[in-house]
């Protein structure tokens, strides 16, 4: 494979089309179906990237951005370049930390490449080139947005801004609900979000539901047709499912298998709110963190009140995945091997009983179904001491 790698490298610029590396993939049907999937991905297979093509130019300024959990982030402000045929303009920084150990500063000639052929990230400083008036990067010590005090988490290095009424946070929090992945309102769009809270229409999640035709109207560039076409895409969004719904309340930490995992674990939004620490612990693929997060999100009255406005706004939820009653109810469940029948169908089974399925094995694992050329997770269940069942097993389990 590495031999590979470095000969089709070398064949890079003589190809006809564009191309960022190589997929290295695993040649045997049963490990791919053993090793399984992330979220999004197979981990059976993974990409092995050439080295990026890099170029020179100027930071001219350093900004800071203010995400939906109100973390700060710099962002420099590139002399536009052109990367492997992409102009350039601006580049992350991630944090103080990263500045200070790469010393970049206002005015500098740096070394820029696209990570992975995507991302535009800063390499290094050309320190001979450094102007002789430059000074180090501080990050402010104040919000850009609100002009609020910052707040530095004890073991992070991001510093946050704690305003709930930042109109930074509210826009990225908007842009965050209404995206595909969350709820999903296809028409409603960065640039109409940061109008709307410009105007003072909206202010948190539950207004986009009471926005009317005349106040949409009313902005500038919209017509009957557009406004239309907003009220439409905001009313198909009301039927949505309840993983979109946790994903788009931008609870940190809770990301969309996350989000999959509180769904099917607690069923409805009511057993999510009253969820204490322990319920969430009880959950294997959740840690302390992510639980105290969540029962912190859920202990504020005001957040509980928006999660009602918008249900009373007439968002509701398709049928659930699985049923939160059965013989499997409360227990967890992951296969390992090949069973008699296809693994989705085994998994189905699962859920329409009550069960949950989990991504790995860990020791609050109820039970490891296991099949035909189990593999490793045999042996790490085995040594956690987790139960093992055999398909008859199950099925028998189901019965009962």
């Amino acid at each position: 494979m590495i031999d590979f790698y470095i000969d089709f490298e070398k064949l890079r610029p003589n190809l006809d089309f564009d191309v960022d590396g190589i997929v290295i993939k695993v040649n045997s049907l049963p490990l791919q179906e053993e090793l399984g999937f992330v979220a999004r991905s197979p981990r059976w297979a993974t990409a092995a990237k050439f080295k990026p093509q890099q170029a020179e130019s100027v930071v001219e300024e350093i900004q800071v951005q203010v995400g939906r959990t109100g973390a700060l982030t710099p962002v420099a402000l590139l002399r536009p370049t052109k990367v492997g045929g992409v102009q350039i303009s601006h580049a992350t920084l991630h944090n103080q930390e990263e500045i200070r150990r790469k010393d970049i500063r206002v005015g500098d000639t740096v070394v820029i490449q696209r990570a992975g052929d995507v991302i535009p990230e800063i390499v290094g400083v050309v320190l001979d080139q450094r102007p002789a008036t430059s000074t180090p990067y501080e990050m402010p010590k104040v919000c850009p947005s609100c002009g609020e005090n910052v707040f530095l988490p004890e073991n992070e290095i991001i510093p946050r801004c704690l305003n709930p009424f930042c109109q930074a946070i509210l826009k990225e929090s908007l842009k965050h609900f209404v995206s595909r992945r969350a709820m999903n309102i296809e028409k409603v769009g960065d640039r109409l979000i940061e109008t709307l809270v410009d105007r003072g229409l909206i202010r948190k999640f539950s207004d986009i539901y009471k926005l009317t035709a005349e106040e949409l109207f009313s902005l500038e560039r919209q017509g009957l047709k557009s406004t239309r076409n907003i009220l439409d895409s905001i009313n198909s969004s009301r039927k949505s499912s309840f993983p979109r719904f946790i994903f788009s309340l931008g609870i940190r930490f809770v990301g969309e298998q996350t989000a999959k995992l509180l769904a099917d674990h607690f069923v409805t939004v009511d057993r999510l709110i009253d969820a204490k620490s322990d319920d969430l612990l009880s959950i294997p693929e959740i840690g302390p963190k992510v639980a105290q997060s969540i029962v912190s999100w859920f202990s504020n009255p005001k957040n509980v009140a928006e999660v009602r406005e918008l249900l009373a706004a007439g968002i509701y939820f398709s049928e659930p995945s699985r049923s939160f009653s059965g013989t499997l109810s409360g227990k967890s469940f992951l296969i390992t091997g090949t069973l008699p029948v296809p693994r989705d169908q085994a998994k189905d089974l699962i859920e329409q009983n009550g069960g949950k399925i989990v991504s790995s094995v860990s020791a609050k694992l109820n039970f490891l179904v296991v099949g035909k050329e189990p593999g490793s997770k045999l042996q790490k269940a085995e040594s956690l001491g987790v139960p093992t069942l055999l398909w008859e097993d199950l099925q028998n389990m189901i019965r009962i």
